[in-house]
């Protein structure tokens, strides 16, 4: 067996030369069925790797196709999800909207929000509501949670709302259990606080705290926030109170502006 395998490859060259020569000799001098069959071995070998090749190139081909297809129909897909739980999640906050009722005298008025400023915190917002709509400086402004802040400013289109959140704004409040009184600010890197609150005043971690009703912006009776911290220093003459607010101000979408309906 190895001195055929070595005769092979020494004169291999011959031998394909040689079965060239036969291959010729039968086609030309052979019958007619020998001719054929000689014929469709040498056409079948020499197209049978161009077909194999052209084959897997447009099965391949195909496969992308039909890849690019699915990529598609998956990527609509997930918009459609994408927007369904949108839609769901906007849902869910309507109806937890609709469950509380707004302050006797005044009427709500839905906005959206279309901007947020604020470096680190939200301190403001532009809505999508403004003097076409009949808002007005100072009008209240809340959310289903609670208090968020007044109206600061107006356009014909749109207005902005100033939260609580902003160092500069203020709010008259009391403890809902106590209802004694003190300011609401918001101090940065400290948060929000009731200050000017009476030293030996009534209040305890937990205690809601409301607007007061004074100063005439705020109606009565509004959340602002809870006590999380009371602090007493007998050389100081108020408490330091630290109040987490009701509202998530980094989470606002949907807002309702307090319209009197007393109003002309």
């Amino acid at each position: 067996m190895s001195w055929i395998s070595t005769q092979f490859s020494h004169h291999w060259r011959n031998f394909n030369i040689g079965a060239v020569i036969v291959l010729s000799i039968g086609l030309v001098f052979g019958p007619s069925a020998i001719g054929s069959f000689i014929s469709q071995s040498i056409l079948t070998g020499l197209y049978y790797p161009f077909f194999k090749v052209r084959s897997s190139y447009e099965m391949l081909a195909s496969q992308a196709s039909a890849n690019a297809q699915l990529r598609e129909s998956l990527t609509e897909a997930s918009l459609k999800i994408s927007l369904f739980s949108e839609a769901l999640r906007e849902n869910e906050r309507l109806r937890s909207a609709l469950g509380f009722e707004q302050p006797p005298g005044y009427r709500l008025m839905p906005a959206e929000v279309i901007s947020v400023s604020g470096y680190q915190t939200p301190v403001a917002a532009i809505i999508n509501r403004g003097s076409y709509n009949m808002i007005q400086l100072n009008q209240p402004v809340i959310n289903q949670d609670g208090l968020i802040g007044r109206i600061s400013s107006v356009t014909p289109d749109f207005a902005t709302v100033q939260f609580l959140t902003d160092p500069t704004n203020r709010i008259a409040a009391r403890i809902a259990s106590s209802r004694e009184m003190g300011i609401v600010k918001y101090v940065v890197d400290e948060g929000m606080i009731l200050d000017n609150f009476p030293l030996h005043g009534s209040v305890k971690v937990g205690d809601t705290v409301l607007s007061s009703g004074l100063g005439g912006v705020y109606p009565a009776g509004l959340t602002v926030g809870l006590v999380t911290s009371v602090e007493h220093n007998e050389e100081e003459p108020f408490c330091r109170i630290i109040i987490e607010p009701t509202a998530n101000f980094h989470s606002i979408e949907e807002l309702f502006v307090l319209e009197a309906e007393n109003r002309p």
